[in-house]
């Protein structure tokens, strides 16, 4: 299956009273056609900051400091001007971000919001733009579209805006769709049925989707394959179930463990000590988890791990597998005795 992105090595910097942090760490991930990725990650890990990278949106104190993100195995998104990403935005590649409220302009229609991602894109008649907004509001679930084109965002319920973002984002049929925190501030109900609406509409489109979480639950709803990041560093890759049947970094171990099973009385509810450190608090080197991790050794500290291949098809960035995995069984066993 060809490939659809391509980050590679990516490092993005922040400037803060005059010095440069570093807060994504030579980031490597592939996203083939018509496949589901999600990144996933506490605040702080640099899974948003990823996909601002992307769209060439980062604010100003942020700037893409190292590596490449290749597009459909031909163009560089880092080397494209202002101009130029234009006509990928909304067109090649598509966001739907966390809150449809503040992401709606609230002095403009549904109609005309979404009408002018087609004004930019192409040359329609407005007959035939309008046409082509119902089909797409239908589409999303509305049963009634013809009567939304004159509403306001004020006027729609919260899973009623983000229908309408995720019609606006598909209305060019994008090659990729970025989702980030798509369902963070909707009830459990609507929440289901944003990500089902996702992944139909995706696959009637052919299009990659790259979801953007902190919820593990929304992984396994809609994701094929996952990246696990922390502290701006790509800490383990997998499948889906890979990660959920056998967490392999001790930072995806404590994810998986402060995830509380529905009716589940007896389980005290798990967190990982401490915190996400700041971008000024980064060491230069050691692994980035090494404050917060269970298993630390002195070569945590000291050096940065690589990552390590579990599997075919599985990577870990913990040194507790530079002998080529064979500490990880004794590690899997005690994760899944505790």
């Amino acid at each position: 299956m060809s490939t659809i992105l391509d980050i590679n090595d990516l490092s993005v910097d922040v400037t803060l009273d005059k010095q440069n942090h570093n807060v994504v760490n030579g980031l490597n991930l592939s996203i083939k056609k018509k496949q589901k990725y999600g990144i996933v990650g506490e605040s702080g890990s640099g899974k948003s900051l990823t996909s601002l990278s992307i769209l060439n949106l980062l604010p100003d104190v942020l700037s893409i400091s190292n590596g490449s993100i290749i597009l459909d195995e031909s163009t560089d998104l880092t080397k494209l001007s202002k101009k130029e990403m234009l006509n990928i935005r909304g067109n090649e590649i598509s966001i739907i971000f966390q809150e449809p409220m503040t992401a709606l302009d609230p002095l403009f229609t549904v109609e005309h919001q979404i009408s002018e991602v087609l004004r930019f894109h192409g040359k329609y008649t407005k007959k035939q733009m309008q046409d082509m907004i119902i089909d797409m509001l239908e589409k999303v679930g509305f049963a009634e579209p013809k009567q939304l084109l004159k509403r306001y965002p004020h006027q729609l319920s919260g899973g009623m805006r983000q229908r309408v973002m995720i019609a606006m984002a598909l209305i060019c049929k994008p090659k990729l769709l970025i989702a980030d925190e798509p369902t963070t501030a909707l009830d459990v109900t609507i929440q289901a049925q944003i990500l089902d609406l996702m992944n139909d509409l995706t696959q009637d489109y052919d299009t990659s989707i790259l979801m953007i979480t902190h919820d593990l639950g929304v992984i396994a709803e809609t994701c094929e394959r996952v990246a696990v990041m922390y502290a701006g560093t790509l800490v383990e890759e997998s499948t889906v179930e890979q990660l959920f049947d056998n967490p392999t970094h001790p930072y995806s171990v404590g994810l998986l463990e402060s995830v509380q099973s529905l009716g589940d009385k007896t389980k005290k509810l798990y967190s990982i000590p401490g915190n996400v450190p700041a971008p000024a608090e980064l060491k230069e080197s050691g692994c980035r988890f090494a404050s917060r991790c269970p298993h630390v050794m002195d070569i945590c500290r000291q050096q940065d791990p690589p990552l390590f291949q579990i599997d075919d098809d599985h990577t870990s960035r913990c040194w507790l597998y530079q002998e080529g995995g064979e500490k990880s069984n004794e590690y899997r066993s005690s994760n899944v005795e505790g």
